[in-house]
This record gives structure tokens, sequence and C-alpha cells, in this order.
């Protein structure tokens, strides 16, 4: 079968690999009809992010049930599902508390990173990984489900109450998808963004959207309240400094961007002394079900997938997303917020 496979640092190959087979009776096999380009997917290819050599990359996979092991009970074939990638051993401590994502073995279980993922034709996972799709859903809402699983988490880890004030900063697919949470769930959601065209997009989900530079305290003071904002929310990963500038007293900062070399420092004592809550929490924790469900109540979630492009077309589709060449770093114009890679 042909898949996308990570070879070294900005070396992904499209190649032929071998087609996965059932292996245990508890595991399902998926024809996959596309998965979407995750931030995780692009620090790999850049680096910044380590996988094995030989792995299919991409985890945001949905298709098609083409075989079941013998013990599968919840599916048939042809039903249309998608993968949850968060995955572990089930019997560390940690898993028999029920925080599987802090798996002490997690290493071993991450869905293309470690083992093979649904950037291929075919994709092979134990049953209590894999979901149903509702029939009224479409195939480019079915991949948001994980990233949107993660957003959730984020804003019931905050609290997120009707009367809160919200600042996403960085409107990427991350920050896009958090303000379209945001406006179902508080008061204002503003977002920042860099580039012209997430930021008009990101115009049509938030209330506000400024370039980074626009967004001063005196126009914080005038569109919340002569108040600073009751949540922040890093989804570039290397904003958390803007972050504690733009927090209220009782306030709750939350990074979300991944950037393994940014670093910020802070004062102790002001975090006590203004009741700062800093939340690392954001990850997928079993929930997949919530968001399928709340996923149902968000039509303009199918819109978030800006692009499709061919698996094969992969290099076009990494440009486009982060904005420059991934080989020879040439600067290109974001064309995507979020790309959805098809067979």
């Amino acid at each position: 079968m042909k898949a996308l496979v990570y070879q070294d640092l900005k070396q992904v190959t499209y190649q032929d690999i071998e087609e996965p087979t059932i292996q245990k009776p508890n595991q399902v096999k998926i024809k996959i009809y596309g998965s979407g380009i995750c931030g995780t997917d692009l620090n790999i290819v850049k680096g910044k992010v380590p996988a094995n050599k030989g792995t299919i990359i991409g985890h945001e996979g949905v298709g098609t049930v083409v075989e079941v092991g013998d013990e599968v009970r919840g599916f048939k074939v042809g039903d249309r599902v998608l993968v949850d990638p968060t995955q572990s051993c089930g019997t560390c401590s940690y898993c028999r508390e029920g925080l599987f994502i802090y798996c002490e073995n997690f290493d071993d279980y991450q869905v293309g990173m470690t083992t093979h993922g649904t950037f291929a034709e075919y994709f092979v996972g134990d049953e209590k990984y894999i979901y149903a799709i509702p029939d009224s859903m479409s195939w480019e809402t079915a991949m948001m489900i994980e990233p949107l699983g993660c957003v959730l988490q984020t804003f019931m880890k905050a609290g997120t109450k009707p009367s809160d004030s919200v600042l996403v900063l960085g409107s990427g697919a991350i920050g896009s998808l958090c303000q379209l949470v945001s406006k179902r769930l508080a008061r204002l959601t503003v977002g920042t963004e860099v580039d012209p065209f997430r930021k008009e997009f990101a115009s049509e989900i938030a209330d506000h959207v400024f370039y980074p530079q626009e967004l001063t305290l005196d126009k914080v003071y005038e569109i919340n309240n002569n108040k600073k904002f009751d949540i922040v929310v890093d989804a570039v990963g290397n904003q958390l400094h803007v972050g504690f500038e733009m927090i209220a007293k009782g306030g709750k900062i939350i990074p979300m961007g991944y950037d393994d070399s940014y670093e910020v420092t802070f004062k102790s004592t002001a975090v006590i002394n203004d009741g700062i809550s800093i939340i690392g929490a954001v990850a997928n924790h079993s929930m997949i079900s919530t968001a399928l469900k709340f996923a149902q109540s968000i039509p303009e979630l199918e819109q978030m997938v800006t692009s499709t492009e061919l698996l094969s077309d992969y290099e076009q589709a990494f440009n486009g997303t982060i904005g420059y060449h991934l080989r020879t770093g040439e600067k290109l114009p974001m064309n995507s917020v979020k790309t959805a890679l098809i067979l």
C-alpha cells in the first residue's frame, strides 16, 4: 500500500509499504478515507518532535471498516469510523487510575510517531480505540474530532464560564478551533494572528482578531470592560510571555501550542498574589465521545478543513500549511488553516 513514511529530519517519503493485517481478535482494519494534518505532524517533519524512523505518520484518520477480528462486536464491514490516537498500555500505575494520557509506557503507543499512523491506505487498530462516525457527519467534520477533543479538554480544565473573556494567541488550526469553541462557551472571544489569510479566516469566528502588534493593553481595556482576559490560550507555543501580560487577576493561562525550544520566566510571587493558574493538562484524554456529541451542535466545524490534497501531494500540503518550503526554507504564502490528506 501507499503511505507517508518518516525517514529522518525533514525527510518524509511517499512509498510502498506492506499492507497491515489483523494480528489480534480484537482488532479492526480500516480503509482510510483521509487524515488531517496536525501541528504535531509538521513538528515531526521539522525535527521538533521525535518519531521512529520508518514509521507512518498521521493520527487524525477516518475511514471505512473493511475487516474485523473474531472478537470484535461493535463494528462491521462498511461502518464509517475514526481513530483515537491517544493510546496506552492499560496496566501501569497511571493507567490503573484512569490517567491514560500519562501512561508510563506512552512512547510505545503514540500513533503516527512510534507506531504506524493514518497517512496510509490502511490502518489496523484495537476496537477500543475506534469510534463510529454518525451518519449525518461529514468526513471533514470527523477529521476534526480528535483536535476538537484536545480543545474541549482545555476549556473544561479551565472551567470556562459564560461570563469569561478569552484570548487565543494564534489562529492556526488549533487556535481557530479554540476560538470556535470559546464562542460557544464564553462571553468574549479574541484572537491574534500574524498571517493575513488566517487572520481573515479567524475573523469569521471570533469577536475580534488582531495582528499581535495591534492588541495593546489600551485596546484590551476598550473591548473588554476595562479588564484583562480571564483565560489566555497560547496556541502558538511561544507566546506565554504575552499571556502573562494579558491575564487578569484570578485568570488562567493555558500553554497549548508546542515549541520545545521556547522558555518563559515569571515571578512566582506575582502568580501567587494575582491568583494566576497555569493549566498544562490539555492533551486529549478520553474526550472522543464527548467531542463527537459536541460536534453535532457545531455545523461550522466542517469549514475548519480549508483545503484537501491527495496524500501523494503531501509536500505541497505541508508547505501551504506552514508558510515555507520544508526542504529549502523558502518563504511561501499560507493558503490553508487545516488541510486534510485524502487517498
